[in-house]
């Protein structure tokens, strides 16, 4: 037996062992099988974040079902070429036997993954593949899986989500509920929805792991970034400006960066690996539309530790977990997602479905300071007349009411409430 097969022999061999180790453990549903099913012909694509719980996703999607997994997250397996997928393919069925679906962990660090992934299909084997780079993935779905596949993004644990792992019930609807909840609220400001750092008794020390872990694997090796240190204090630089519109040039001038387009493909590249997202400004000039972002953290935990100025920012907070929410949410109600801003005011989101500005959405903590108030609702009401959306909406964190300003009707919703009770028909 040769030595290369003796290794994929042994790598498959004690994945097999992991994936057992990890089935006995109590899973959590996750929002997204509701949507997501493996009904059908089609390949399953699941993308993320490293330790949003793809795997295990996966796994409950699967279970019942007679399947082999591989992991090409592994040391032994780094490097394989496409003559070496054929014998890869051997060793499967020789640890698995036959087996009906074909489980593929972080299939971005094999090269010309698709192809495999085509000829596994012909074969007639059924699909669940993961992944945790979104621009590498998309790309070859498009040159090679064109229509022969169905994907979906899995973010950190969602509010409604925690609540679960912490076996809450939120329609229980007494007293101590509600308490308990809004007890919940804060932790997850601060612990987020990794269920890795849930776990942990260190969580700031997981944290710490997992940001190195994404820049150093899904970043800096994959892209070959030269000057590394930069790379990182940009990236924390990010993560500390959730909420904020950033400028491609105002951090080429702070980091002593030669050109914007360098910023661009960094920010891009921590985009791809998912450890921030941008929202686009809307514009009714497209080219206006490209020049300017806004930056959040794919999860609370990032800002906790990660961000200087925590302490002063709950209102940014709240907003980059209300765009968590929305861009979650897209996946389900067809939405696209944008911020709206002009000299004289800001939306912080505008939702538009089929190009109509379905709701403008203000976030703030509270709305008691009557200068905040009026600086919320003119800009709705200005928002509104200018775009002609169908609802306006303002979260804060205990105001509940309805509010009428020179005859157009705003919405004021509690965030819990508005977390737990989506509504996606916009």
């Amino acid at each position: 037996m040769s030595s290369l097969r003796s290794q994929f022999l042994r790598a498959i061999e004690d994945q097999r062992e992991e994936i057992r180790m990890v089935s006995k453990r109590n899973y959590i549903k996750r929002d997204l099988m509701n949507y997501y099913s493996l009904t059908g012909d089609l390949i399953k694509i699941i993308l993320g974040v490293r330790r949003s719980g793809k795997s295990t996703f996966a796994q409950l999607m699967l279970s019942g079902n007679d399947f082999a997994y591989l992991n090409f997250d592994d040391e032994r397996l780094v490097g394989l070429t496409a003559n070496d997928l054929n014998t890869l393919l051997e060793c499967l069925h020789e640890v698995y036997g036959d087996f009906s679906y074909l489980f593929l962990d972080e299939i971005q660090n094999i090269p010309e993954w698709s192809l495999f992934v085509n000829r596994l299909k012909r074969l007639g084997i059924k699909l669940v593949v993961t992944g945790s780079n979104s621009k590498m993935l998309s790309k070859e779905l498009a040159s090679h899986l064109t229509g022969r596949y169905e994907m979906a993004e899995l973010y950190p644990f969602s509010f409604t989500e925690y609540l679960r792992y912490c076996k809450i019930n939120p329609e229980g609807g007494d007293t101590k509920t509600f308490g308990m909840i809004r007890n919940k609220f804060n932790e997850y400001l601060q612990r987020g929805g990794f269920p890795e750092v849930m776990e942990s008794d260190r969580p700031g020390r997981v944290i710490s792991e997992l940001f190195n872990s994404v820049v150093s694997k899904d970043i800096l090796y994959r892209y070959k970034v030269r000057h590394q240190r930069t790379f990182k204090e940009i990236a924390l630089t990010l993560v500390g400006n959730y909420g904020r519109e950033i400028s491609f040039n105002n951090i080429r001038k702070q980091f002593s960066i030669g050109s914007d387009h360098t910023v661009k493909n960094y920010v891009e590249y921590l985009e791809e690996a998912y450890l921030v997202l941008t929202l686009t400004k809307f514009s009714f000039k497209r080219i206006e539309s490209l020049r300017y972002r806004k930056v959040y953290a794919i999860d609370p935990c990032l800002i906790f530790s990660l961000a200087e100025d925590f302490s002063m920012n709950r209102g940014f907070l709240l907003e980059n977990i209300v765009f968590l929410e929305l861009h979650r949410r897209k996946m389900f109600n067809s939405t696209e997602l944008f911020y709206y801003k002009q000299p004289t005011f800001e939306v912080d989101f505008l939702v538009r479905r089929n190009r109509t500005v379905v709701e403008l959405i203000q976030v703030c903590t509270s709305l008691d300071n009557p200068k905040t108030l009026n600086r919320e609702v003119k800009a709705l009401v200005t928002g509104y007349q200018e775009t002609g959306a169908k609802q306006l909406t303002i979260i804060t964190e205990d105001d509940a009411r309805e509010i009428v300003f020179d005859g157009v009707k705003i919405r004021c919703l509690q965030v819990i409430d508005w977390l737990l009770n989506p509504d996606y028909s916009k």
